[in-house]
């Protein structure tokens, strides 16, 4: 009895259990701050592609209300002086979605969640799915991560009509 009393008193080895706990939480947050960073940079990457689809969607000008002077009145600047080229709206989302079909962001493909074109003024979100960078080991975390972007575009022009 007295033996078992003494062992359970006894401290030796808190410390190693102390520190290999320690390293392991530290271990942990560090694989968690680069999932995160990569993620983030994975967002970067998509917004990229993103604004170079949308900047050639919104070069679909409606040739016919550009030239019958039908524009919309640029809100931002309501005195006047600065219109919104007309888009064809079926045009711009053609050109975006045949941009996003061949993009890639880290070998997945990117696809099209919504699209809205109104007022000369074009939005899209996309999503594109990312393997983790990390892999950690008895399942924890996620297979793979899912992001999104959301971008838009108008162009403007100026003096009067």
């Amino acid at each position: 009895m007295r033996i078992i009393k003494q062992a359970i008193h006894d401290e030796r080895g808190s410390l190693s259990i102390l520190i290999i706990s320690l390293f392991l939480l530290l271990l942990v947050f560090s694989f968690t701050i680069v999932d995160i960073s990569d993620a983030y940079l994975a967002k970067r990457q998509l917004t990229e592609i993103g604004d170079v689809a949308i900047t050639k969607a919104a070069h679909a000008i409606s040739l016919n209300r550009y030239y019958s002077g039908d524009r919309t009145l640029d809100s931002n600047n309501p005195d006047g002086s600065s219109y919104r080229v007309p888009l064809d709206c079926n045009t711009a989302e053609i050109n975006f979605q045949n941009e996003i079909s061949v993009s890639r962001l880290r070998g997945s493909g990117v696809s099209m969640v919504s699209w809205s074109c109104g007022n000369d003024q074009v939005e899209a979100t996309i999503m594109a799915m990312i393997l983790p960078l990390i892999t950690l080991p008895l399942g924890i975390g996620f297979a793979t991560n899912e992001i999104h972007s959301t971008i838009g575009a108008t162009s403007i022009i100026g003096g009067s009509r």
